[in-house]
Order: C-alpha cells, then structure tokens, then sequence
C-alpha cells in the first residue's frame, strides 16, 4: 500500500487528469477533485485498472463551503500530503467593455481564490519535503485582448505563490509555478477563437513537467517553468 499522497484539483479532464493519471503510476496515492463525478469517477476505475490508487471527493472550487468539505475528505483519507496539485481552471473573455461583473469574479474565484484558500487548508497537511505545483499560465506574463481577467487572475497566482515560497521555504516545503501556453483541453471547446489546437501543447506534455519536478532531489527546488509548444504561444 502507498505511502504517499498527492490532491490534484481540476482532475475531471485534461492536465489535471493526466497529472493525476501519472502520479498514480509513479505510486502515488492520488486525491482527485473536480465538480464532474461521472468522470471523476471513470479516471478512478482507470487508474485502479492500472494498479494504482485513486480517491475522488466532487466539489467545486468557486464555493469556500465545498473547499471546506474538501480538505476534510482529505484529513479523513490521509493525516499528509506530498504533492499539492493546482489545475483547476476556468476561462472567461471579453473585451472589457463587454466583459460581465459575474464573468470577472468566476474567474478570480476559480483561478485565484481557490488556489490561495485551498492551499491554506491543506498547509496543515503537507509534509516537510512536501512539493506544491501551480499549474500557471503565459497570461500571466504576457497581455492579450479579451484576457484581461484570466490574465489578471493568473498574474495575481504568481504573486501570491511568490510571497507563500518565501513563507514556507523554512519548513522544507517546494513550489512551483509552470507558466504554460495554450494547451489542446476541453477548455479550448467553449473559446470563441479558431486556433490550431494541434499545433498546442498537450495535458500529457504538462503532466510529464509536474512528474520531473517531483523527481528532482529533495534539496532541488524548480521555482518558475516556462513551457510553450516549439510553433509558438497561441
């Protein structure tokens, strides 16, 4: 039986469920958590097809409440986490002449707020050598029209995961931050855009950055990865 643990958000689909599915296959316990049961639940009967372990608890991490009952599903299932897994997202565009009030707070809510309140519920958790790993984005960094509140959101992640390094790094717990292009996931279905998806990284290309950094040496600390497909950003 494994003795290590690892909470994936956004594992219902695409790089939150591949990180999750190669997490398991490194031997890992893997928590997942996402508002899709029915696909929580096929990634489960996967994983355990594969031999691996796998626990799902359904919430939806634009409600503090369901945060809550989240990280006590967590407590009941394991008293430590290794691996603290930030994937879920959202994305919500418009100009912001056309951009709603409601659109602009899911979009904090989600990609923000979750990441920051989640993290300290499960602080109580992690383990010394624990690794923390932000899944970010190049909007971030970089500016593009009908973004401004998915930029603005993933630019105030990377500054809350500066600030929370710089508190935890004397109890030995790592994080990351993978600033990633566009990524071929199911979140690309309901954006107005007509890109070349196939020319986009995958959730497996992510998956397999997260499962390196978690190799890396327990005294290595990976802070910032840029990522992007070799044909661009998109």
């Amino acid at each position: 039986m494994t003795s290590k643990f690892a909470l994936i958000t956004g594992a219902s689909r695409g790089i939150g469920h591949s990180i999750a599915f190669a997490l398991a296959r490194e031997g890992l316990h893997v928590i997942v958590t996402g508002r899709d049961e029915k696909a929580l639940g096929e990634l489960k009967r996967k994983i355990d097809s594969d031999r691996g372990v796998c626990t799902y608890v359904v919430a939806d991490l634009g409600d503090s409440r369901e945060i809550d009952k989240l990280a006590e599903s967590v407590a009941e299932i394991t008293g430590s986490l290794d691996l603290l897994i930030h994937s879920a997202g959202i994305a919500r565009v418009g100009k912001v002449a056309d951009l709603t009030l409601q659109d602009w707070y899911d979009s904090l809510s989600v990609n923000l707020t979750a990441p920051f309140y989640l993290t300290r519920k499960c602080l109580l958790y992690l383990k010394r050598d624990a690794l923390i790993v932000f899944i970010n984005s190049v909007a971030a960094k970089n500016s593009f029209p009908e973004w401004a509140a998915y930029s603005a959101a993933k630019a105030g992640l990377a500054a809350f995961v500066d600030v929370l390094r710089k508190e935890v790094q004397d109890k030995g717990i790592k994080i990351t931050s993978v600033f990633s292009a566009s990524v071929d996931t199911p979140m690309q279905d309901n954006l107005p855009y007509k890109w070349d998806r196939s020319r986009m990284l995958t959730p497996d290309q992510i998956a397999q950055i997260v499962l390196d950094c978690y190799r890396k040496p327990g005294k290595v600390l990976v802070k910032n990865i840029d990522v992007e497909n070799i044909a661009g950003t998109f």
